[in-house]
């Protein structure tokens, strides 16, 4: 062990206060607190070397080989200096020394393993080679360490960076509130990054799922695919919280900057606000004036609507029954907190849009409330892309509005190209008109933005099997798997992809574990029981007579779903029928006739061609006769 090593985990007194550096800990009467781990290496520095230290030599001494900003070395004497109870005005321990630097007013004294202070001659002296004989050989090594620290710095001051990933904050107390405010916070900062044009950002649903102590951080960016990533470790301390934030560069390891923030509960917008900023700056982000005019004046809610909000989103991106509508609930409760939160009316405008398709609520019931939050949030924030994306969703699956939609969904795009829902939705809609290579552009840029995103990569599949491209699908659908095993809607949609390839087995596995999932597993086993007598047919005539029933007795079940089961099992009459009801009821899966496999046996029919024109659409010749149903 060195003697630098062995120095750093001694125990030593300055005066009444003990060190234990190991423990990055400062204790007296019982009483501790702990500093950050460079505070105190700034520290030891100071013990180590009595008398006036530089800033500089401090800087050199314990950031060696890394840029950081002005006010990082005072960062960490103010929070020495707090940690002593000391002040800066009339110090007793640390003294600033005016253009000088600093000092310790107090001797330092070693201390045994009894916790005793012992009497030494001399303080160790680290740093004793240095005024060795070897004296000017390692004067020639520190002017060619500068030289190269230049060059090193050099570099990094030209270079842009265009992507980054915000990595959950560690939580130093390890407690739900401050997770809360941590995860609020960078989410926050994940937003106002995400509307700026020349940067790539990652989504917040697949940052978290790097929530460690302890992280690789170049692994993680590797992973990401992104050239910095930015962490930090937050502490709260009553109504004040510390931030110490870091940004690394990913390819070199290097740090990049890194500053200490101290602000009190109430000016956390104010603080997203100055990292974001901060951010962009040390990554050489040029911003326009209108993305810079938006970070600067972005509506900040109040912190308790905002918490909910975060709860609302969590539970919307279940994509269950009972998600959305306790997503529902959140919003609401955040609206009723801060009736001007636009974010929150996106919100509730997102959960109304998709309760036909997973909530079971009739789309003349669900889409007139989305539509009225959509304009809502709109009007409280135009610039908010998650408002226009809301609103677009709104013209494709319940108007029918193809232009409509895409200028809303275009306008969401240009008001944050970062927002992966917004083209994970676009490249639905355009998968809908037959656009295919729009559409698989549009999902693998939302996927590329939030690589592990369940929906966001079910997309990628759903458009894979709408072209026919089967076997990519199914693939496809596995990784979804993958990433999420409790996934219900990935196992339904594969199940029929195995159907149409004669994967019986597997397709009756797949269907199986969708009901189980769902909470249902006696139906499960009644398909199996359907499966063995009859084979996989009467396994689809088991949830077509199962959705029948539903409706004939009062609860909603889709009509175009209803269509599809009625045209896989050869019964065209019956499916051009419930073609109709679908339009009556103006479900959002009449969108999708176009290019579902599920219609197939239709495409010759007149009366399909009808339906098709009534929703806007145009028959695309050359479609093969295949399976997967939609998925938003």
């Amino acid at each position: 062990m060195s003697a630098e090593k062995a120095d750093l985990e001694r125990d030593f007194a300055i005066g009444e206060w003990l060190v234990s550096p190991a423990l990055n800990q400062i204790s007296r009467n019982g009483t501790s607190t702990r500093v950050e781990p460079k505070a105190m290496q700034v520290l030891v520095y100071l013990a180590d070397h009595p008398g006036v230290v530089s800033k500089d030599q401090l800087i050199s001494a314990v950031w060696a080989d890394v840029f950081v900003s002005d006010d990082v070395l005072p960062g960490c004497i103010s929070a020495l200096r707090k940690a002593f109870e000391d002040r800066a005005r009339c110090p007793r321990i640390i003294e600033t020394i005016h253009k000088g630097g600093y000092r310790l007013l107090v001797p330092v004294e070693p201390v045994g393993r009894n916790g005793q202070k012992r009497k030494q001659a001399a303080w160790p002296d680290l740093w004793r080679p240095f005024r060795s004989r070897r004296l000017p050989a390692m004067l020639g090594l520190v002017m060619a360490c500068a030289i190269l620290t230049v060059a090193f710095t050099g570099i990094f001051s030209k270079t842009r960076y265009d992507s980054v990933a915000v990595l959950p904050f560690v939580n130093a107390a390890a407690d739900s509130t401050t997770q809360y405010l941590s995860d609020g916070i960078a989410e926050q900062v994940i937003n106002d990054l995400s509307g700026l044009s020349g940067l790539r950002v990652m989504a917040w649903t697949t940052v978290s799922r790097f929530r460690q102590p302890q992280i690789d951080v170049g692994a993680a960016g590797r992973d990401l695919g992104v050239k910095a990533v930015f962490t930090g470790r937050l502490a709260r301390q009553g109504e004040r919280i510390v931030l110490q934030a870091e940004l690394v560069d990913v390819g070199h390891g290097a740090l990049l900057w890194g500053q200490r923030y101290e602000r009190s509960v109430s000016e956390i917008a104010g603080l997203e606000q100055q990292l974001s900023r901060d951010i962009a700056t040390h990554m050489r982000v040029r911003l326009a004036d209108e993305e810079n005019d938006r970070m600067l004046h972005r509506y900040n809610a109040v912190p308790a609507a905002y918490e909910l909000y975060l709860k609302g989103r969590f539970f919307w991106a279940k994509r269950t029954k009972q998600g959305l509508h306790q997503g529902i609930e959140y919003f609401e409760q955040a609206i009723g907190v801060d009736p001007n939160y636009a974010l929150a009316y996106a919100g509730l405008a997102d959960c109304y849009n998709l309760l036909d398709d997973w909530g079971d609520s009739a789309p003349r019931d669900s889409f007139p409330k989305a539509r009225a939050a959509a304009v809502k949030a709109t009007f409280l924030d135009p610039s908010l892309a998650e408002a226009h994306a809301s609103l677009a969703m709104v013209r494709a699956g319940y108007d029918w509005d193809w232009v409509g939609a895409e200028q809303e969904f275009k306008q969401a795009i240009e008001l944050n190209p970062n927002y992966p829902t917004a083209h994970q939705w676009y490249g639905l809609v355009l998968a809908a008109e037959g656009r295919f290579p729009e559409a698989e552009a549009q999902v693998k840029r939302a996927q590329k933005l939030d690589p592990l995103s369940p929906i966001i990569n079910m997309a990628v599949a759903e458009v894979y099997g709408w072209e026919r491209r089967d076997e990519q699908a199914i693939e496809q659908y596995r990784k979804v798997i993958a990433l999420d095993p409790s996934f219900a809607g990935a196992y339904g949609n594969v199940s029929y992809l195995y159907w149409q390839k004669k994967l019986y087995s597997d397709a009756l596995a797949a269907i199986e574990q969708k009901w189980n999932l769902s909470g249902d597993p006696a139906f499960a086993r009644a398909l199996e029981h359907a499966y063995s007598a009859s084979g996989y047919k009467a396994v689809i005539r088991k949830q077509l007579d199962r959705v029948l029933e539903e409706r004939a007795n009062g609860q909603y079940a889709d009509a175009a779903g209803i269509a599809g089961y009625y045209a896989e099992l050869g019964e065209e009459g019956n499916a051009l029928r419930w073609l109709e009801k679908a339009y009556q009821d103006h479900s959002s899966g009449m969108q999708f006739l176009g290019v579902s496999p599920d219609f197939d046996t239709l495409r010759s029919h007149a009366e399909f061609d009808y339906w098709l024109g009534v929703v806007g659409l145009l028959p695309l010749p050359g479609l093969q006769v295949g399976h997967s149903q939609h998925v938003s």
